[in-house]
């Protein structure tokens, strides 16, 4: 019979599996860019970071951009990419609006602007008259 100290590693481990496999499979981090993932790289220790796409969501904002797997992305805002916290911030910035994306395709440079958040629309609350009381 195993000791107890490792049926107890073993039931923390199998709670730990339990618990990442019941969390929320794709959380919003403050860095991310609509409907794409990236993977950061820098050409040199103080150079500004390109966002290399690797993957696109279907009929996602960067999609309907026309931004596909391969592109890379290395200004934000007509800014270079400082740090991934800035990339939260001109998100997060232009949330309405959506931001403007420098992107490198195959040799060629362009300039997406990639679709923002819908306005929340509030339904319209019925008129009430401030005085609805009946007269006689």
């Amino acid at each position: 019979m195993p000791p107890a100290g490792a049926l107890l590693l073993t039931l923390a481990a199998v709670i730990a599996l339990a618990i990442h496999l019941v969390a929320p499979p794709h959380r919003q981090r403050s860095d991310q860019l609509p409907g794409l993932t990236y993977e950061a790289k820098r050409r040199a220790p103080r150079a500004p970071l390109a966002l290399v796409v690797t993957s696109v969501q279907d009929n996602g904002p960067a999609a309907k951009a026309d931004i596909a797997a391969g592109d890379v992305i290395d200004g934000i805002d007509g800014r270079p990419i400082a740090s991934l916290s800035s990339v939260g911030r001109a998100v997060r910035s232009d949330a309405r609006n959506g931001p403007l994306l420098h992107i490198r395709h195959k040799g060629e440079s362009r300039y997406k602007h990639l679709p923002g958040r819908a306005p929340s629309v509030r339904p319209k609350e019925p008129h009430v008259a401030k005085d609805s009381r009946r007269r006689r």
